[in-house]
């Protein structure tokens, strides 16, 4: 009996075996890095949206001492806001940030019913702040909806499907618009006509 076949034959099991660990740690990596994508695109959004909490809140504190009177919707700023900087997911941050961008909505209305308001120029500084950083949000969003949508397929392709099934690797859910913001816009509402004319 020969001992060449058999060398032969354990150095091809130890090469498949070799090319098995190789490709099955390819895959768990590609995983790895989509997911730390997604980690640092979210973190990108957080940024943007307390750092919009923070202007908020000054837009807020300069609409004080214009407008007295209409603390409600001051409050209800805020308190948007307070729930925008606790939002810990993305699901939870879209659905308040919708209600956030309605409540600042209003505080611009306010500049129009309030001359001195209007006049100021912290106002409209804070005001184009909170603006470009919505902007900036819009950027990062759509940012981190990419970096989800490439780990989610990642999560279908074999065999990162078998490695992400044995390492605990979960489907991320990206920023979706809410039923609100979903909702067609009745512009003749807005305008002050009414549908029966």
């Amino acid at each position: 009996m020969s001992v060449f076949p058999a060398v032969v034959a354990g150095f091809a099991v130890l090469l498949v075996g070799y090319s098995l660990v190789r490709y099955l740690g390819a895959a768990h990596n590609n995983l790895v890095d989509a997911r730390e994508r997604c980690n640092k695109t979210w973190s990108d959004v957080d940024v943007l949206l307390e750092r919009r909490a923070e202007e908020v809140g000054n837009l807020v504190d300069v609409t004080r001492e214009h407008v007295a009177h209409d603390r409600e919707v001051l409050q209800d700023v805020m308190d948007a806001r307070n729930r925008v900087v606790e939002a810990q997911r993305p699901n939870e941050a879209a659905d308040v940030n919708v209600e956030l961008q309605n409540t600042l909505e209003e505080v611009y209305e306010l500049s129009e019913e309030f001359p001195e308001l209007r006049s100021s120029d912290r106002f409209d500084e804070l005001t184009d702040s909170v603006r470009t950083i919505e902007q900036r949000i819009e950027t990062r969003r759509e940012q981190y909806n990419d970096a989800v949508s490439t780990y989610n397929a990642r999560l279908d392709r074999v065999p990162e499907r078998y490695v992400a099934d044995q390492r605990g690797f979960e489907r991320r859910v990206p920023f979706v618009a809410t039923a609100d913001a979903r909702d067609g816009i009745d512009v003749g509402d807005r305008l002050g006509i009414s549908g029966d004319d």
